[in-house]
């Protein structure tokens, strides 16, 4: 029965609540709300939707107190459950908000917590499970504590935490991977054992059997293959027999893979098979078995990783088994004449390692068009490695505007950043990449942020290069600070070398922080105006100044693309010219290529 009372109502609504019986209290809160206004109940409604399950309506609602209780840490982490709940990346934003506004909420502390480690962000998850463990002393707390430091490469923390936290006295699953972390293996593999002995976990047995691997292999041979041949685990069959395949013992190995694929017919398992054949030298088993298992995957296209990995081990057993000829001619009519993008990018790399170029670059360019992501980066990192930077950067802006996932952008970026390759000295891609990021800011995780930390440093360093002290000194300061407290590739000291350097070579060493940002111009650079009064410029003449001065270069076919006219070499004659008559060079050409003349810009 539904008290008449609004506020015998309200206590009503928030004892279905607590009962769990979200949508008789959701009723009640509606009904309540069609005659007053009670900021308790429009919240207490907000939180039944979410557990009713009605996410749209669940948003809209803390969506709209968000902005009337900005400051309410219950708001936000709810709203973060809802984005959590659609998959929606902006989740980890609203978390962050929550726990700033009260870093005492254990429930949203605990959320954050749980939804960092389900997307394998340890490194954003150490400080939040800290202030946990401080607060709360929960053994689950603790637990995922100490596996986030063996995940982050922390294992003597880890074992120090373990026994601060849990004792000594345990044998607890983190504390097998912290000793296993820490290259105490004879201890692991005893923990382990104890462990297995207690829970009979299959997991923690095959953690015992590779423990003991790596301190004792002849005796882990033995225990493998009683635990292969007694239990149905793939995972430590597959342990035994890459064990057994580095004692040599392939027969064996081979053996063993019969077992392994009369439980499981994974394609990866089968090239294990191709792999000993191709190692013991039998190339004529080696040959069939690499090819059944090609076709197979071609037809099904259930795994194109996976059928890349196999295609790339039977190219290289190809070109080390067969002449050139015969190696190319098997290849092609195994593996090419499928379109798929496995197939197209091992195709491309089976003609770059033979020297044919061309044909190389044909392939890597049909697998950029087949898949702008996967085989746009392979096609760019192919066209930096061969000094075609103006593609290449063409190439990445194409792929860094259609990527949607943080996750795909995180890999792009990993590729720009790279400093084994010349992709990151493209100033124009550089300036991409960080806007890109930094859209996306406040929800890129640690990855995210270092990776921005990196395109920041990298951008430092380019404008010290340039003399540009206060551009440089500013990238720092923006890149410390978003980088993450534990990081993999940079630190704190990298900026600060930077910004001694800037010190160190300023004629006058001005501040930065009251300054004007000057936004630097990058794609398209309009002509000085004095060029322009000066040289007295025709429209077309216009254009090809700004084109040529925003590429650097540019060649006769670009420039006849740019301004609809085959006369481009016509015009920049007349153009070198006019500047010629007035003591001025602003473009030369530099020779002549596939696509025609090539211009370069010159002037200032």
């Amino acid at each position: 029965m539904i008290p008449n009372n609004v506020e015998e109502q309200k206590k009503e609504a928030f004892r279905l609540f607590e009962d769990g019986r979200y949508q008789e209290s959701l009723n009640l809160c509606m009904l309540i709300l069609d005659t007053v206004k009670d900021q308790p109940v429009e919240v207490l409604a907000a939180t039944n939707l979410f557990y009713t399950g009605k996410l749209d309506d669940a948003e809209v609602h803390f969506r709209d107190l968000a902005q009337k209780m900005s400051d309410s840490s219950y708001v936000h982490s709810y709203l973060a459950k809802v984005l959590e709940a659609r998959g929606d990346e902006r989740a980890i934003a609203e978390y962050a908000t929550a726990v700033h506004l009260d870093p005492t909420n254990q429930d949203a502390l605990r959320s954050y917590a749980d939804y960092l480690l389900l997307h394998d962000d340890y490194r954003g998850a150490l400080p939040v499970l800290k202030r946990l463990v401080k607060l709360g002393r929960k053994e689950s707390d603790a637990r995922n504590l100490v596996q986030s430091l063996i995940k982050i490469g922390e294992p003597q923390e880890a074992l120090d935490t373990h026994r601060t936290l849990l004792g000594t006295n345990t044998n607890s699953d983190e504390y097998v991977d912290a000793l296993f972390s820490s290259c105490q293996y004879p201890q692991a593999a005893q923990n382990a054992l104890n462990v297995y002995r207690t829970t009979n976990d299959p997991k923690i047995l095959r953690k015992y059997l590779t423990a003991l691997a790596k301190y004792d292999p002849k005796a882990s041979l033995d225990a493998y293959e009683t635990h292969a041949k007694s239990g149905d685990d793939c995972d430590i069959l597959i342990d035994y027999i890459l064990l057994l395949m580095t004692f040599g013992n392939h027969q064996k190995a081979l053996e063993m893979c019969k077992t392994l694929l009369s439980r499981t017919n994974r394609p990866t398992y089968r090239l294990i098979v191709c792999d000993i054949y191709a190692t013991t030298g039998d190339s004529k088993k080696a040959l069939v078995e690499y090819e059944r298992l090609i076709s197979d995957e071609i037809k099904s296209k259930n795994d194109l990783e996976a059928l890349e990995q196999i295609i790339g081990s039977y190219r290289k057993f190809l070109h080390s088994k067969l002449p050139a000829s015969e190696a190319l001619s098997r290849f092609l009519s195994v593996v090419s004449k499928d379109v798929n993008i496995a197939s197209l990018l091992e195709t491309a790399r089976f003609y770059e390692v033979m020297g044919n170029q061309i044909e190389a670059r044909s392939w890597f360019y049909r697998a950029y068009r087949a898949d702008f992501l996967n085989g746009g980066l392979e096609y760019a990192k192919y066209l930096a490695a061969h000094g075609e930077e103006r593609e290449c950067e063409k190439v990445m802006l194409y792929i860094l505007n259609n990527v949607k996932r943080s996750s795909d952008l995180h890999r792009v970026v990993a590729v720009v950043v790279d400093e084994k390759r010349q992709i990151h000295r493209l100033r124009r891609l550089m300036d991409h990449v960080i806007r890109r990021l930094e859209e996306r800011r406040s929800s890129l995780n640690s990855d995210g942020l270092e990776l921005l930390a990196i395109a920041l440093l990298i951008a430092a360093r380019h404008a010290l290069d340039e003399s540009e002290f206060a551009a440089c000194k500013r990238y720092c300061l923006r890149g410390i600070d978003v980088l993450p407290i534990h990081t993999k590739a940079i630190h704190l000291e990298d900026y600060l070398n930077l910004i001694k350097s800037c010190k160190d070579q300023s004629i006058a060493d001005r501040p930065i922080l009251d300054l004007p940002q000057i936004k630097r111009r990058t794609i398209h650079v309009p002509i000085a105006q004095q060029i322009k009064d000066e040289l007295d410029l025709d429209e077309q003449e216009q254009k090809i100044v700004e084109f040529i001065r925003a590429h650097k270069k540019a060649t006769e076919i670009e420039l006849r693309k740019a301004l609809n006219t085959r006369r481009v070499v016509g015009i920049v004659n007349r153009l070198i010219k006019k500047a010629a008559a007035k003591n001025v060079t602003i473009v030369e050409k530099k020779g002549v290529g596939d696509e025609g003349e090539i211009y370069e810009y010159v002037g200032t």
